[in-house]
């Protein structure tokens, strides 16, 4: 049986002292909720509109730790700091809380309001909670007046009905108890805060299971990496051997040829990762043309036993873009695929710069095996399958793919010849132009870095007497 006794369902029409909750608090405890903040600013924020809003004195909230299975308070307002310390300091059982907390004393869905007269066990921790020492032996004028002794609790849960914390009215600032409408109001509230404390919790697991998966990954690139190294440096050796029979020579170069593959599969691992996790990674002006000539000379490095033949067309002027270091790796994949996909040892692969009206294109044109059309829209996806023949999981292209959106870009593949891919493939990368505001950034933000040198430069140098 619920007690409703003791606040009125039906205040008087011409009551006008009773308090509503303010658009713009409400607005801020959902966008707080919304940013995913820090739970204890969130948690404050709860507190303080309540107390604000309802005239409420002294307002705790409590949450439970899975850490020590207790249920501990985690935001106060108005109570002395030295209150608010101890108070803090506490912690409650499940079983004390359904305790405390029967259906006797309900007042609303999940509101509970204990009066002195229902507490029936003394505990030590109250006299935390006491402002007024004097008024504890008092008894109740009315049944409208709050006693120091009485507590509301709004309890919140989660999405299976746990409970995962309390909203708790110690004090209002009238020492009247609260009425219906603001009651059912601050109920609200406790249940934005139930979603948030549950949003916060899944937050965290989503973090630990993302410092995990890191984990992991270090373990791929760096151990595994490390040991593909003299693996390779060792069945390399073994191959070279002039005593080894042909049988032999053709194993320890299937070997060689799987440890390589292993080997770029955890560098590709390794660049995909970096490609996803440096969301922050600083942009700056850079030349098309020079990149460009830097991952051609590096493609040349890669491939010693191939004859490498670049036909590199560049406009005369200038043809900058806005990217990080990683643009590298994505021109540098793009041609190292040309290369690997060209069977013969003569590998000719044609690159282009084009200027458009908002965007600047780089053609890569290759006289390998082709994309045939059914594959053309699948070769973008993570661990897509290489063409028959060739080993790896396809990470490169996956990797050009994020890179190419995150620098506000278009790739797209092509066939060399139209019509025909057995004569090669052809991929179109399109990055934006830099803008005039962009370039007044960048230029302010250089001038500002060198002015910062110069300064620090300045300050750490020995000053002449």
């Amino acid at each position: 049986m619920q007690r409703i006794v003791q606040i009125s369902d039906t205040d008087p029409p011409e009551r006008t002292d009773e308090k509503l909750l303010p658009v713009e608090d409400m607005l801020d405890i959902l966008r707080l909720i919304s940013r995913v903040e820090p739970l204890d600013i969130l948690l404050q924020r709860v507190v303080d509109t309540i107390a604000e809003a309802f005239s409420i004195r002294c307002v705790s909230l409590g949450v439970f730790d899975e850490k020590t299975g207790l249920f501990v308070p985690k935001a106060i307002h108005g109570f002395p700091p030295e209150k608010a310390i101890q108070i803090k300091k506490h912690g409650y059982t499940l079983e004390r809380m359904k305790r405390d907390l029967v259906d006797e004393l309900k007042i609303g869905r999940s509101c509970y309001y204990v009066r002195m007269e229902d507490q029936n066990i003394a505990y030590d921790d109250v006299v935390d909670y006491i402002l007024n020492p004097e008024a504890v032996d008092k008894p109740r004028e009315s049944p409208d007046d709050w006693h120091e002794l009485d507590y509301i609790d709004f309890v919140m849960t989660d999405r299976i009905g746990n409970w995962i914390g309390w909203i708790e009215i110690d004090e209002p600032t009238e020492k009247k108890v609260p009425s219906k409408g603001a009651v059912d109001r601050i109920q609200i509230l406790a249940d934005l805060a139930a979603i948030a404390i549950e949003n916060s919790k899944m937050y965290e697991e989503a973090v630990n299971a993302i410092t995990d998966s890191r984990g992991y990954l270090d373990l791929i690139v760096h151990d595994i990496g490390n040991m593909a190294v003299p693996l390779q440096f060792y069945v390399n050796s073994m191959v070279t051997l002039k005593s080894l029979d042909e049988r032999t020579k053709a194993l320890g170069k299937n070997a060689l040829a799987l440890t390589n593959s292993m080997s770029n599969l955890v560098e590709s691992v390794r660049k995909f990762s970096e490609a996803k996790a440096s969301e922050t990674l600083p942009k700056e002006t850079l030349s098309l043309k020079e990149v460009l000539e830097e991952c051609i000379a590096s493609l040349k490095r890669a491939f010693p036993s191939k004859e490498i033949v670049v036909n590199f067309d560049a406009p005369a002027n200038p043809v900058q873009i806005l990217a990080d270091r990683l643009v590298f790796d994505l021109f540098s994949n793009l041609l190292n695929n040309a290369a690997k996909y060209t069977v013969s040892p003569l590998v000719e692969i044609d690159v282009k710069i084009t200027e458009g009206y908002s965007a600047n294109t780089v053609r890569i044109e290759d006289r390998g095996k082709g994309i045939p059309d059914s594959k053309k829209d699948q070769i973008f996806a993570r661990f897509a399958r290489r063409p028959e023949g060739y080993d790896g999981m396809g990470l490169g292209l996956s990797i050009v793919s994020l890179l190419v959106k995150r620098y506000g870009g278009i790739v797209a593949v092509k066939d060399r010849v139209p019509g025909d891919c057995s004569k090669g493939a052809c991929f179109e990368v399109s990055l934006p132009k830099i803008t005039d505001s962009e370039v007044s950034t960048q230029l302010r933000d250089e001038e500002r870095l060198a002015a910062t040198q110069i300064m620090s430069d300045d300050f750490f140098s020995p000053r002449k007497a």
